[in-house]
């Protein structure tokens, strides 16, 4: 169910928020180092008001090339956050927990150099109407959790994979040959399109695909093709039908598909949205309400 928010909330995260993921009427972030913790987890119910702190299995340990979580998803009430740590080598863990079963539990693995890319890629998930899913990758494998925590499935992409999203029972999932192949709910390709460049984000938009490449918005649905500049340092956060979401140094912006429009939409540096609610990030402030 879509969150709708009538007045604009807001909680104070006690470090800085590195992650954020949102469902329906709860929101999901990731709280890195203040001075008795880090790399926390929080779920903030947007209708009860309610919060609650999951657990933490890893250290709070400076490494040199970094300690931080850098990705949260959600679906439900479950979580599902990627974390790094470490030197020249970095160890790469993929945990999940609920506000029921606080106790993180360690779904993936896997250490490379640092210099490597990410082994484990993880994706926005939810719990819609037409099938729950939380989706990672190692490599070339996809897999899909529901948000009862089993296996949805697993599916061997062509390529090693980059970018993941879900929406409504389907998964883009976007790899290092340029591709982008749609899976639906039991985890079967229905199609698969080849793009310019590389692919750095991609989202599924209810009626079509959206792709981040280079300084470009691309989006691919029933009237054809159709793209947009933006910043090369710009970020894809989010996108429906109608706008996409991107951050441009400290600003969070909408860019409205047709009539075109790009317009500032709040001080942030993260942003989410689920149906009419905007979630935004301004340094450890989280706030949730109406889109305007």
């Amino acid at each position: 169910m879509l969150a709708v928010v009538a007045a604009t909330l807001s909680v104070q995260s006690p470090a800085q928020v590195q992650a954020l993921a949102a469902d329906g009427y709860r929101v999901a972030y990731a709280a890195g180092f203040s001075a008795s913790d880090c790399n926390r987890v929080y779920i903030w119910n947007l209708r009860t008001r309610g919060l609650v702190k999951l657990g933490r299995r890893t250290h709070c340990q400076q490494t040199s090339t970094g300690n931080r979580i850098s990705g949260v998803s959600l679906a439900g009430t479950r979580a599902l956050w990627l974390q790094y740590q470490g030197g020249n080598r970095r160890e790469y863990t993929l945990w999940t927990a609920t506000p029921a079963r606080p106790k993180p539990i360690l779904v993936a693995s896997r250490e490379v150099d640092v210099d490597d890319p990410a082994p484990i890629v993880l994706g926005a998930g939810g719990s819609e109407r037409l099938g729950d899913m939380l989706p990672y990758a190692v490599g070339s494998t996809v897999r899909a959790l529901r948000a009862d925590g089993s296996r949805r499935f697993s599916w061997t992409a062509p390529g090693r994979v980059v970018a993941l999203h879900a929406r409504d029972g389907e998964l883009a999932v976007a790899t290092d040959d340029s591709t982008v192949t749609i899976l639906d709910s039991a985890g079967r390709p229905t199609g698969a399109e080849t793009y310019e460049g590389a692919i750095r984000s991609v989202r599924v938009t209810g009626n079509g695909v959206l792709v981040h490449r280079g300084n470009r918005l691309e989006l691919r649905d029933g009237s054809g093709a159709r793209n947009w500049r933006v910043p090369v340092d710009s970020r894809l956060e989010d996108a429906d039908g109608v706008r996409a979401l991107y951050v441009h140094r400290g600003e969070l912006r909408s860019l409205r598909f047709s009539p075109y429009t790009d317009r500032l939409v709040a001080v942030a540096s993260f942003g989410r949205l689920e149906g009419a609610t905007l979630v935004t990030v301004n340094g450890r402030i989280v706030r949730a309400g109406p889109f305007r």
